[in-house]
Parts: structure tokens; sequence; C-alpha cells
């Protein structure tokens, strides 16, 4: 194997992989990346065993072959590499040649028949999505996050759902901790290729590492064949493992009574419960919610630091309501929410709080309420 490429065509993915290929697995193949030469150029390929990666980039091929190098050390050396181009060139036992005129390095390798196996999904079922648009569905999801030691299909993954209604296609992505839920809805083009399908479970983390390649323009693929869900660009394609369970039946929280709804500036209700957590901590999370006549009061009290109170005007003129809420899980709602007003669904001190965008029915969060 022998080819020259270009230090840009490679650097940035080799970045974007460090989170597949440094994840621990039982196979120490794993941290590296598969590097095989076609007729125009080579293929790149990463796994964890459950998010598998493949792209395509151009190079001057003068050999064929393949190689399994280290994806972190790889990385290092294209990043400090000196000249805009980097020739690689297979050695004897595994060892793979990457130079130029005044740098050289020998990497030790590994055998390439050990590397795991990337499914094919070439008559996977198709439909496009906004790249950007995706990216952000993404990032709302996966802002709800769980402990590293959870296996709960439905805390660790998020829900996918495909729903075909009489006058738009929706995509949508549902994700939960049980403490809270998010709920954040895509509306197809006429011409996407959406075809409805089965709900299914895809892991967070897959999600993530799905987020590192998606840009901030354009269209993407995604898909689904057998038990796994693939998004694909124009040369690069991610294909993650499906999780096996059953996801909570969430869609009675969705109805909303717009006669609960209390009206915030957004940027108030950020800064006063940013401020209500700088007395709170892992041990004292709540804040007390106090609404009565026109006026919100909050309060936060932590044995261990102190006391804070702050007050806000409001519309409000029923009956008094005091219910105690982790103020970070409104911060996380309130980062994605982009219109100046907000509303905070709140009929009672045991009901969830639902909080949404003025106008904006495609996100929102329900939050549970917590013993005072």
């Amino acid at each position: 194997m022998k080819f020259t490429i270009l230090k840009n065509e490679i650097s940035d993915v080799l970045s974007r992989l460090q989170g597949i290929a440094g994840r621990k697995t039982s196979l120490a193949i794993t941290e590296n990346v598969l590097i095989r030469t076609s007729e125009n150029g080579v293929i790149l390929s990463a796994t964890d065993l459950e998010t598998g990666f493949e792209g395509f980039y151009p190079a001057e091929v003068e050999g064929q072959g393949e190689a399994a190098v280290s994806a972190r050390k790889l990385h290092d050396i294209v990043k400090m590499f000196p000249t805009d181009h980097l020739i690689f060139e297979e050695q004897d036992n595994n060892w793979i040649r990457i130079f130029s005129e005044n740098v050289e390095y020998h990497l030790v390798g590994m055998n390439t028949e050990d590397f795991p196996d990337i499914p094919k999904v070439a008559d996977a079922e198709f439909f496009l999505m906004k790249s950007e648009s995706f990216r952000r569905m993404i990032e709302k999801s996966i802002a709800i996050s769980v402990a590293g030691d959870e296996k709960r299909e439905h805390m660790i993954g998020v829900q996918l759902e495909k729903i075909a209604g009489e006058s738009e296609n929706i995509v949508r992505l549902v994700s939960t901790d049980i403490k809270r839920l998010s709920k954040i809805d895509y509306v197809c083009d006429a011409e996407s290729g959406f075809m409805p399908g089965e709900a299914i479970i895809i892991p967070k983390k897959g999600l993530g590492e799905v987020n590192k390649f998606l840009e901030f323009e354009g269209d993407v693929n995604v898909g689904v064949k057998d038990n796994h869900f693939i998004v694909k660009k124009d040369n690069e394609t991610i294909i993650i493992n499906l999780l096996e369970g059953e996801f909570p039946k969430y869609q009675e929280l969705l109805k909303v009574d717009e006669t609960f709804d209390v009206i915030f500036n957004r940027d108030l209700l950020m800064m006063m419960l940013k401020r209500m957590t700088i007395i709170t901590s892992e041990e004292y999370r709540s804040v007390i919610f106090y609404f009565e006549n026109d006026e919100l009061v909050t309060r936060a009290a932590n044995p261990n630091v102190g006391e804070s109170k702050e007050k806000l005007s409001i519309s409000f003129n029923r009956e008094p309501i005091e219910v105690a809420f982790n103020p970070k899980y409104f911060i996380d709602a309130l980062n994605f929410i982009e219109t100046e007003h907000v509303l905070l669904n709140i009929k009672n001190n045991e009901s969830p709080c639902i909080v949404r965008g003025e106008n904006n029915p495609n996100y929102l969060n329900i939050i549970m309420p917590m013993k005072i």
C-alpha cells in the first residue's frame, strides 16, 4: 500500500473519530483506524462495536493495501505534520511509514484481519433531513444525560419516531431520564422520501458521535436497516446498533391545557434561575417556586452555603402554587429555546411543568416536581 494525501483531507475526520476509537472495548484493535486504498482514494473506518464509521477521501494511490494504526497517534501526526501532503507506505509486519521530504514516522500497526466488520447498508431505505436541523435535534436530546453505569435502554437511548400526519410528516426524537423528558419534532419536506415506520431507540453515545459529522448546511440521508440506524453524507457513513427495549408511554404528558400557561421573558427567567444555582448543590438541588398575585418568588436554601430569594413580576391570578423543581432542568431547556418569551404550563404542585417557546410547539420539555 502506498498513497499520497493532502493533510486537510483527513485532519478533521481523524479529530472527529477520536470519540469512537477512544472508547474502551473488549478488542484492542478498536483503538485503531483501518486504512484501505481504492482506485482513487482511501477509505477510513473506525468502530467501538456499537457505532461504526466509514469515509472515503481522495488520494493519489500508487499501490493497493490496508493497514490498522492507532487513531490517536495518527491524528497527532497529521495535526502536527509540517507539510500540506503526507505519503503513507505499508511496511513489513503491519508497520506503516508516514513521511514527506523532511519528516518521517514509522508506526506499529495491527493485523487488519482482526478489525471488526462494519455492516453494509447499500440497500437501506433513506429519507432526507436538513443537516443543521438534525444536529440541533440531537443536541437537545442528548442534553438529557444519565450516569455512566446506567443500563436501562430508555435512559441511555433516544426514541426516534416517524409519524405520518394528515397535513405533514414528522420525525420525532424523545429523550428522558425519568425526572424530565424532551420532545423535538422535525417537519419533513414533501420531497424528502419520508416513509412511516416503527419507533426505534438509538444510543445517546452514538448520536453524540453523529453530531460531530453533521454540517451547518446541506442535507443528510437518514435510514434504518435491520437493527442499525444509519446517517449518510456524500462520502461518510455512520452506523449505530439499535437498543432493544420499551420506551415509556409519554403521549398523555404532551397534552397542554393552555389555561395553565404562565408567560415569562426567557432571559429574565434564565438569569433568575442561574442566580438560584449559586446556592444549590448536588445534595441540595431544589428551588421553591411560589406563584401568587402576579408574582413568582423563588427560594433556595443550603445549610452548607446559605439562602437566596428573588421575585419576578408575571401574570398569574389563580390560587397560589408552591412547588419545588431542579433549576438545572429549566436552564437546560431554556438554553435551546430561542424565542423571546417562554411558557411554563404549571397546573399544581404535583403535576409536571411543561416548558416551551412561545408559538413553537416543535420543542418542549416536561419537568417533574420535587418533594418540598
